[in-house]
């Protein structure tokens, strides 16, 4: 049996619910940590209620994002004073760069950090969002966590439960795909010398795009699905110009800095596969405008922040019509169609 859901072009097909082994007596069920109520903002993305020194914000859900940060312009409104010397760089991508940062007493539901210490993003002059940061991977790894996009809840859930079991929903169908994390690595280059570390924990899940294989990344704070210039340019010979390509205009004001959409026959990750996937094709801007985005010792070719930013990201065109269980404690991606919300385990 299969299930299918088709929204305008776009069909999304998975296979039918896999079968799982009797609980182990060794292990324990599924003990749910804290459960919040998300909205939707003007923009279509979802926005996670918390408190920062006791005072209410709302946070975007980025699952793509590396690190968690607030905002430069919500940070001088809560009078907060940034420390210019967080030895993490975060990159924007719009190519600006930012090493400051700032201790807070974060709530989110039951979860509280006295000292949470959070990058401050770099400005990237398109307004004030209706939220003050982003909540990324870093922060949402400390947990499994389970996205119910149609219900609009986010749950945490203790990491302690037995391996496999963390669907207490019945769906129709349902797809495990293996994730691999960005994590804290040793050095890179030849010279032993890495100027910043990594701290992200991007959800990275295999897909194949026209029978191409990538790792792209499960982006819940992209309205659609992304891919760099350079990927579509050299792997699959779509430029601007090709047909079927759609322009969209500049990503930061500079004319030369243009993306355009583009609709690919077939996107494939692990067993689901949607038909009619559109991209937003875009210019890889990441660390263009860091100052100290120098060359590289061991190279004359590549720079620090060169090769950061990730080629391919599935956006909430797709995943709306999903919901996801990240079982960051198993490194697996449970996927299954939307459905009615129900009672948690606890």
């Amino acid at each position: 049996m299969r299930f299918q859901v088709v929204v305008g072009s776009l069909a999304i097909l998975l296979p039918s619910l896999l079968q799982s082994p009797a609980w182990a007596e060794d292990c324990g069920p599924l003990k749910q940590i804290a459960s919040l109520d998300m909205t939707v903002g003007t923009a279509g993305r979802y926005l996670v209620p918390v408190s920062i020194n006791d005072t209410p914000q709302r946070m975007l859900l980025a699952t793509a994002g590396s690190i968690t940060s607030l905002r430069q312009d919500a940070v001088t409104v809560m009078g907060l004073h940034p420390i210019d010397g967080s030895h993490i760089k975060l990159l924007s991508s719009n190519g600006k760069a930012s090493q400051d940062y700032v201790q807070v007493d974060f709530r989110m539901g039951a979860i509280h950090d006295p000292g949470l210490q959070t990058i401050v993003s770099p400005d990237q002059g398109r307004g004030l969002p209706p939220f003050a940061g982003a909540l990324a991977g870093d922060f949402l790894s400390l947990y499994d966590v389970e996205m119910d996009f149609a219900g609009r809840k986010l749950n945490f859930f203790s990491k302690d439960h037995c391996p496999a079991h963390v669907l207490y929903w019945n769906p129709t169908a349902v797809a495990v795909l293996p994730i691999s994390l960005q994590m804290p690595t040793a050095e890179d280059s030849r010279t032993g010398f890495r100027r910043y570390v990594y701290r992200g924990s991007q959800i990275n899940v295999p897909v194949t795009i026209d029978d191409k294989s990538f790792e792209a990344a499960v982006n819940t704070a992209s309205l659609t699905s992304t891919m760099s210039m350079n990927t579509a340019k050299f792997i699959f010979g779509v430029t601007a110009d090709s047909p079927g390509a759609v322009p969209l205009g500049s990503v930061d004001g500079n004319p030369d800095h243009k993306a355009f959409s583009y609709v690919f026959p077939t996107l494939t990750f692990d067993t689901v596969t949607v038909t009619n996937a559109k991209f937003t094709i875009y210019p890889n801007l990441v660390g263009s405008r860091d100052p100290n985005n120098t060359s590289r010792t061991d190279t004359r070719v590549s720079r620090i922040d060169d090769n950061i930013a990730g080629d391919i990201s599935i956006g909430l065109d797709v995943l709306r019509k999903l919901r996801l269980f990240v079982a960051y404690s198993e490194l697996k991606l449970y996927v299954t169609p939307a459905s009615a919300p129900v009672t948690a385990a606890k």
